[in-house]
C-alpha cells in the first residue's frame, strides 16, 4: 500500500529534504499559510482610503463651485442686462440729463446697481431733497425725485437764484409768483450755497404782512435784510433772527405816529432811527 506525505511550513516529517524514504510515485505537497496584517496596519490603510476619498470629493466640489461662479458672472455681466434706459419722475428744477449723469447707472449691469448708494448720490444735487431708485429687469432704472421747493428769488448781478426755506441755493431760475430780493454789495451766490435761513424764512412773511405798502426787499452783506416801504422808509432787519420782536417795535413806532426815514432794528432792544428832516 502506498504512503502519503504532507509537508507543512515549518515542519518536515520526511526523512530528508529529497523525499528519500517516500514510497515510489508519492508526491510531496507544500501547504502555505498567509499571515494576516496587524490591526494598526489595517487602520492606516482605512484612514488613507477615507482621506483620499474626502479630498477627492472636496476637489470635485470646489471645481464645480468655481465653474458655477464663472457661469454666473458671465450671465450677470451679459450685455442684455446692462442698463440702457433711465426713467426720471418728479424733476422740474433738475434737468433729466443731469440726473441721469449723476446717477452713473447707464451701461452698468442691472444686477450690480446699489440703489441706495445711487439715491444718496442724487440728493447731493442742490435741487433734490429725496430720491428713490428702482432696478427693473432686464435693462431699466426708474428714479423718483422729490425736489426742494423755492420760496423766494434772489436777484444778483450774475442772475436770479431760487432759494428754499432753509436758505439753500437750489439753482438759477425765475419764478414770478415768488417774492424777490435784490442783492447788492458784491454778494454772489452759487448752487448749493446758503443764505441765512432766518432771512429766507422772513421774506415770505414780510411780503404777506406788508404787501399793500411794500416797495421791495434788499439784502446787503453788511446790513442783512432790508425792508423798503413805498414811502421810502427803510427798515434794517439784519439776519432777522428776532423777527417777531423787530416787527413789534416797528408796529409800536407806527402806532405812536412817529415819522422816520431810516430804522435800524438789528437789535430790537436798541432801535436806531433817523427822523424825517434830521
Amino acid at each position: 500500500m502506498g504512503g502519503l506525505w504532507v509537508v507543512l511550513s515549518g515542519f518536515n516529517h520526511a526523512p530528508d529534504r529529497t523525499g528519500a524514504g517516500a514510497p515510489p510515485g508519492a508526491t510531496a505537497t507544500a501547504i502555505g499559510v498567509t499571515e494576516t496584517p496587524p490591526a494598526s496596519v489595517r487602520r492606516r490603510r482605512v484612514r488613507r482610503a477615507l482621506v483620499g476619498g474626502v479630498l477627492t470629493g472636496r476637489l470635485l466640489a470646489l471645481l464645480l463651485l468655481v465653474g458655477g461662479l464663472v457661469l454666473l458672472v458671465g450671465f450677470l455681466e451679459g450685455e442684455q442686462y446692462r442698463v440702457r434706459t433711465v426713467i426720471v419722475h418728479g424733476n422740474r428744477l433738475a434737468f433729466a440729463d443731469a440726473v441721469v449723469r449723476e446717477s452713473g447707472v447707464l451701461g452698468q449691469s442691472v444686477f450690480r446697481i446699489d440703489t441706495q448708494a445711487v439715491a444718496e448720490r442724487l440728493v447731493m444735487h442742490p435741487a433734490i431733497a429725496a430720491a428713490t431708485v428702482r432696478s427693473i429687469y432686464p435693462d431699466t432704472v426708474v428714479i423718483e425725485l422729490v425736489e426742494r421747493q423755492p420760496t423766494s428769488v434772489w436777484m444778483t448781478e450774475q442772475g436770479n437764484w431760487l432759494i428754499d426755506s432753509e436758505g439753500r441755493v437750489i439753482g438759477n431760475g425765475e419764478a414770478t409768483d415768488l417774492p424777490h430780493v435784490r442783492v447788492s454789495g458784491g454778494f454772489t451766490l452759487q448752487p448749493g450755497e446758503r443764505v441765512p435761513g432766518t432771512v429766507a424764512r422772513a421774506v415770505p412773511e414780510l411780503v404777506k404782512r406788508y404787501a399793500d405798502r411794500l416797495a421791495g426787499l434788499e439784502y446787503r452783506p453788511a446790513e442783512g435784510l432790508i425792508l423798503v416801504f413805498a414811502g421810502g422808509e427803510r427798515i434794517i432787519l439784519g439776519d432777522a433772527e428776532r423777527l417777531a420782536d423787530q416787527l413789534a417795535v416797528l408796529n409800536a413806532l407806527e402806532a405812536q405816529g412817529t415819522s422816520w426815514l431810516h430804522l435800524d432794528l438789528r437789535d430790537p432792544d436798541r432801535p436806531v432811527l433817523w427822523r424825517v428832516g434830521s
